[in-house]
């Protein structure tokens, strides 16, 4: 069922885990600004009775920490039916080719537009708004990338924002500039998920905060009075 009411709240859906994998990123200085950068990325397993959906492959590498995370959950390869790419960045494809491998019959999504530059020997099938993966709702947020998308579970009020929107010292926070393909979309894709409101907001670059929905109407807020 699902709840199209951006202004009613989430009921919990206790029959579903998400289970984080985090790897960690060493920019050295020059790449993305004058000083050297840390930062993680993350991606996420998404399980529920019916199987497990994989968001994000991380980075080359990435089989280990997800298998690992996959014993977490009680699941192995052979149960994760779906892989649906926020984007093509390599932080977020990078293991594609690997996770390929150890599950050869989920079906891999991404957002029509970032298919191009997604390498892949395994067919990558477009993603358009309003879809739906395993009860995820796609909801196309381009910006980051001309294909951006996030996805968010109704039923269980989680929303997955990929790169829209990230968080650093425990504040929501706008992605790295050099990263950004299309400022102007990124602003519009940030208005969007500003008018839902999710239970959770899980993000691929930092870790959960409290009152997601209230911090990221206030950054929209600020940027429409700058």
């Amino acid at each position: 069922m699902t709840n199209n009411d951006p202004g009613k709240p989430f009921a919990a859906a206790p029959q579903l885990s998400v289970e984080p994998i985090i790897q960690q990123i060493h920019l050295p200085a020059g790449v993305a600004g004058a000083d050297e950068l840390d930062f993680d990325v993350r991606c996420f397993l998404v399980g529920d009775a019916s199987g497990v959906v994989l968001i994000d492959a991380g980075l080359e590498g990435s089989a280990p920490a997800i298998e690992q995370a996959l014993g977490r959950l009680g699941a192995e390869w052979k149960d994760i039916t779906d892989l649906v790419l926020t984007h093509s960045h390599p932080d977020h494809v990078g293991g594609l080719a690997e996770v390929a491998l150890k599950a050869p019959e989920a079906a891999i999504w991404a957002g029509a537009s970032d298919i191009p530059q997604i390498a892949s020997d395994a067919p990558t099938r477009p993603l358009s708004d309003g879809d739906h993966v395993h009860g995820m709702r796609i909801l196309q947020t381009p910006g980051h990338t001309a294909g951006h998308i996030s996805l968010l579970h109704d039923d269980a009020g989680i929303l997955f924002v990929g790169d829209t929107v990230g968080t650093m010292k425990g504040a929501m926070t706008r992605g790295p500039s050099q990263f950004t393909a299309d400022a102007a979309e990124a602003e519009l894709s940030l208005l969007k998920l500003s008018q839902l409101q999710p239970t959770r907001m899980l993000f691929s670059h930092g870790p959960e905060i409290p009152d997601p929905v209230a911090q990221l109407r206030r950054l929209v807020d600020l940027s429409e009075q700058g």
